[in-house]
C-alpha cells in the first residue's frame, strides 16, 4: 500500500544530472471517473474520463550519443522484454537524425494495473528526446505521435495535473481537482484489459446501441450520452466527492478477477471509505483529504 499526493508533475519531473544527462520522472495516473460510451469505427473505445496524475513515478535518464543508436536498459519490476518497451517505440517515431541516446529506465509503476506507466514512459521519452535531440517539435506534434502508441500517451504530454479526456483519449481538457492524498493498493492480480472490455461490452452497450438507433449516427449518439454524464465537483474537499466517483469497468473487472470484489469489500470495511479501481484494474485507491487522514 502506497500513500501519495496529487501534484503538478511538470514542476518536478525533469532536471539535469551532474554529468549533463536528463532525468525525467514519469507519473502514474488514476481514473477518478470513467465512462465507456461504445466502440468507435476505428476499433478504439469512446471514453469520457477525469484522470489525475499522482506522485508515483518511473524514472528515466537520457544521455546523448552521436552514433544514431538508441539503447535502453530497464531495472525494477515488470520490465518485460526491452525490445517491446514503449520507450523504444516512442524513440522510433521521432524524426531520424544522426544523434542517438542511452536510456536508463527504473520501473516503480506496476504494469497491467490501470496506472498508465507504459504510456507515461512513452510520453517522457517523446518529450525528453525532443529536447535532447533539439528537434523543436510542438506538443501537438508529439501528441499526434504518442496517440499512435496508445490512447493514454497524449494525456501525459499535457502539463495539467488533472485532465478530462474524451474520444479515444485524444481530446484533452485540463480540470480543477482539489489536492488530495490517496492510498493505492496493488493486489497481486492481473486483469487483462481485453477481457474486462469484452465483459463490459456484453452487458453494458445497450444504452449506446439504443442511442445510436435513435440518433442515426455515432457522433450524435456520443454527444447525447456525454450530455447525460454528471461528473462530481472535484474542486472542493475530497471528502465531499470521493463517494461520487465512478468507473464503468469496475463491475466487469470484478467478474474477470473475482478476488477484486473480496479485496474491495475488505478495504471498505476496514477504512469506512469508498474504494475504487483505476482503469480496468487491478490497482485500487482510496481518496483522503490529506496525508494525516491517509495515515
Amino acid at each position: 500500500m502506497i500513500r501519495m499526493n496529487l501534484s503538478c508533475p511538470d514542476k518536478t519531473r525533469n532536471e539535469r544530472t551532474s554529468d549533463g544527462a536528463l532525468l525525467w520522472r514519469a507519473p502514474a495516473k488514476i481514473n477518478l471517473t470513467l465512462r465507456v460510451l461504445g466502440r468507435r469505427d476505428d476499433g478504439y473505445h469512446e471514453l469520457d474520463s477525469i484522470v489525475a496524475k499522482v506522485t508515483l513515478y518511473d524514472e528515466l535518464i537520457f544521455r546523448r550519443r552521436e552514433d544514431g543508436r538508441v539503447n535502453l536498459t530497464c531495472t525494477g519490476p515488470d520490465c518485460g522484454p526491452v525490445e517491446e518497451n514503449l520507450v523504444l517505440r516512442a524513440a522510433e517515431l521521432l524524426p531520424e537524425n544522426a544523434i542517438g541516446a542511452d536510456i536508463e529506465l527504473t520501473k516503480r509503476i506496476p504494469s497491467g494495473a490501470g496506472l498508465g506507466g507504459g504510456s507515461s514512459d512513452a510520453a517522457a521519452a517523446l518529450t525528453a528526446l525532443n529536447r535532447l535531440w533539439e528537434l523543436n517539435l510542438s506538443n501537438e506534434q508529439l501528441s499526434n505521435l504518442g496517440a499512435s502508441i496508445g490512447s493514454d500517451v497524449p494525456l501525459f504530454l499535457n502539463d495539467a495535473p488533472a485532465v478530462r479526456i474524451r474520444g479515444r483519449g485524444d481530446i484533452i481538457e485540463p480540470v480543477q481537482v482539489h489536492t488530495f492524498a490517496a492510498l493505492l493498493y496493488l493486489p497481486d492480480l492481473h486483469c487483462p484489459t481485453v477481457d474486462v472490455y469484452a465483459v463490459y461490452k456484453s452487458t453494458n452497450y445497450t444504452n449506446y446501441t439504443n442511442c445510436l438507433k435513435k440518433n442515426g449516427n455515432r457522433k450524435s449518439a456520443i454527444e447525447n450520452l456525454q450530455s447525460a454524464i454528471r461528473n462530481p465537483q472535484l474542486d472542493s474537499y475530497p471528502s465531499r466527492w470521493r463517494g461520487e466517483l465512478f468507473n464503468d469497468l469496475q463491475a466487469a473487472a470484478m467478474q474477470v478477477c473475482p478476488s477484486l470484489s473480496d479485496i474491495i469489500s475488505l478495504l471498505a470495511e476496514a477504512t469506512g471509505l469508498p474504494v475504487h479501481i483505476t482503469g480496468s484494474g487491478s490497482a485500487m485507491f482510496i481518496i483522503c483529504d490529506n496525508a494525516d487522514e491517509a495515515k
